[in-house]
């Protein structure tokens, strides 16, 4: 029996993880002290419990997708991805970021091509949501000013209306009917609020230059003369800007 201390438990910790994941027991049932149930039986009780709580942890990120394609799909979508996909630390606040693109691989992606791009606005609207508001965030020089970004701002492109697609699921179902579905470009910025979590659209131009912003590039690069007006609007009077005149 390994010692409960040490590198020993370190690898017993290891190989339950892989073992629960998995399925696959092999020799690590030795290391289980039997009981009322065979240790490969108190090994599946704690794999279900185990898989339970990362499906769990998928639907309270994707809570549209979860009401879009209901509950026995989500959870055979969620095992797939887990499978595929297994968490490579216990901290599971991130976890589900890559769900987006497994779903657009997985199921009925042809009666809802929109799915994908509603699991990366559920994604992204729970990762804003936990951020912590009013920190600052990436900066740029602009000469005789300085420009701040909130530092919990997040910015995703998609090609279909997932906020209005979100919305209908919430309030009434029978709106999807009445949406423009056809794919379109969608670009968003989110951010956090004292009290939930701020959503605006964005034209290409003004994506680039907060994109280039938070990246810690030049966003004059290619930036057209006709885009100023949008990013007058869209960028330097944002929420989530700060504009401080140098002293």
């Amino acid at each position: 029996m390994p010692s409960l201390f040490g590198p020993d438990l370190a690898a017993l910790q290891a190989d339950m993880a892989r073992a629960l994941l998995s399925g696959r027991y092999d020799g690590l049932a030795a290391a289980v002290q039997s009981g009322p149930i065979t240790a490969e039986e108190a090994l599946g009780v704690h794999r279900n419990t185990a898989l339970h709580g990362l499906v769990n942890a998928l639907r309270l990120d994707h809570p549209t997708v979860d009401a879009l394609v209901g509950a026995d799909f989500f959870d055979q979508a969620a095992r797939a991805f887990i499978d595929a996909h297994p968490p490579t630390g216990a901290w599971l606040a991130g976890y589900g970021e890559a769900f987006a693109d497994f779903l657009a691989g997985h199921g009925p992606a042809g009666e809802l091509p929109y799915l994908a791009d509603v699991a990366r606005f559920d994604f992204a609207l729970e990762q804003v949501g936990g951020a912590v508001s009013g920190l600052d965030g990436p900066a740029l020089d602009l000469g005789a000013a300085r420009l701040t970004l909130d530092g919990s701002l997040r910015l995703i492109a998609l090609h279909y209306p997932a906020p209005a697609i979100r919305d209908a699921i919430r309030e009434d179902e029978d709106r999807l009917a009445d949406l423009d579905l056809r794919p379109c470009r969608h670009d968003l910025a989110l951010w956090r609020l004292a009290d939930g979590v701020g959503v605006r659209p964005i034209v290409p131009a003004s994506a680039a230059f907060l994109a280039a912003v938070i990246a810690g590039q030049d966003p004059g690069d290619g930036l057209a003369e006709a885009d100023l007006d949008a990013l007058q609007s869209e960028v330097f009077a944002a929420p989530f800007v700060r504009l401080s005149l140098k002293t």
